[in-house]
């Protein structure tokens, strides 16, 4: 007589029962995910306008029209929605209906956004903006937002002073928190799961008349430097005046610095030219006292050593100039 799976005999009988239970429960979710799929909610924005940047407080503001369609009667994410790591300002205009068997929202939104700008290159930095909704109230295991990438777009009147409106994306994603946000009925290490939409547009310095004229100050103190090699070698005081005027010159760009900037441990490029011209400054000065004293009994080689420090440094300097704006 054949053993079947469930023999009577207790050994074979608790294998077949376990095998089962492992193929019952290795079926149930592969089952139960073809069954039930996330609910897709479509987004879209068009952005009027991006009213203000401020890289010194680590924020800025825009003006947009967010919309959503999804099916059912059970959410409503246009009254549910939130701007990440920021809050709107105001929300009006909204408008809901309903077309066929698909629900239609829309609103015009005012929000502040704070985000952590890259400074390192300021004033030839580039920028990303990112707008991020999220819906506290929805589970993102079961609510995806799908980009509505067809109906998306910016407007043509957008301008930034000091920078040209790049090209722009987006797209969804689902974020997680592990906490249970101090509901002691939950567990600790709870995750919560809350769908995403992200519009993100770029921003690009126009050119480099910005720079130019943001470190015109700063470059005019090291040419009136160096315009000291030109004044004779026995005259000290006109070439310390020199200098010294040199020296508020570039300190008027180390305080623009950092009036505009935030505070951070990073050399950003901005602070190498300007420590670099006050270095240059001090050691311009200290080969000014240098040749005074040469001139005092050889004033035909100060001369032609004041010449050729003239020569060398204005050279190092643009030298150098150029190699902190073009390694990034």
């Amino acid at each position: 007589m054949n053993k079947t799976l469930f023999s009577t005999k207790p050994g074979w009988s608790w294998a077949g029962f376990l095998f089962l239970a492992f193929v019952l429960g290795w079926l149930s979710p592969v089952a139960h995910s073809a069954t039930s799929s996330p609910q897709v909610i479509d987004v879209g924005i068009y952005l009027n306008n991006i009213p203000s940047i401020s890289l010194k407080e680590k924020k800025f503001q825009v003006d947009f029209v967010i919309w959503f369609r999804w099916t059912g009667d059970e959410i409503n994410p246009v009254e549910t929605f939130s701007i990440f790591n920021g809050h709107i300002d105001a929300k009006d205009g909204v408008i809901t209906k309903k077309i066929g068997d698909t629900r239609y929202a829309s609103a015009h939104v005012e929000a502040t956004i704070f985000r952590n700008f890259d400074v390192a290159h300021y004033p030839l930095d580039n920028q990303a903006l990112k707008i991020q909704i999220e819906d506290s109230k929805a589970d993102g295991r079961v609510v995806t937002y799908k980009p509505d990438k067809d109906n998306t777009n910016i407007s043509s009147k957008i301008t930034v002073p000091g920078w040209a409106v790049g090209q722009f994306d987006s797209y969804g994603s689902v974020t997680s928190y592990k906490t249970n946000y101090g509901d002691v009925s939950l567990a600790k290490n709870t995750e919560t799961r809350i769908p995403r939409y992200t519009f993100a547009i770029d921003l690009k310095r126009s050119g480099h008349g910005y720079f130019l004229k943001y470190f015109s100050m700063l470059f005019l103190a090291a040419a009136l430097t160096l315009a000291g090699f030109a004044v004779s070698s026995d005259l000290i005081d006109t070439r310390f005046f020199l200098s010294t005027s040199a020296i508020f010159m570039a300190a008027i760009t180390g305080g623009s610095l950092s009036t505009s900037l935030p505070e951070t441990d990073e050399f950003g490029m901005g602070d190498q030219l300007y420590h670099m011209t006050m270095g240059f400054i001090f050691a311009v000065t200290m080969i000014f006292i240098y040749l005074h004293k040469a001139a005092l009994s050889e004033p035909a080689r100060a001369a032609r050593l004041s010449a050729r420090w003239g020569a060398g440094l204005a050279f190092g300097y643009v030298a150098a100039t150029l190699l902190i704006v073009t390694i990034r």
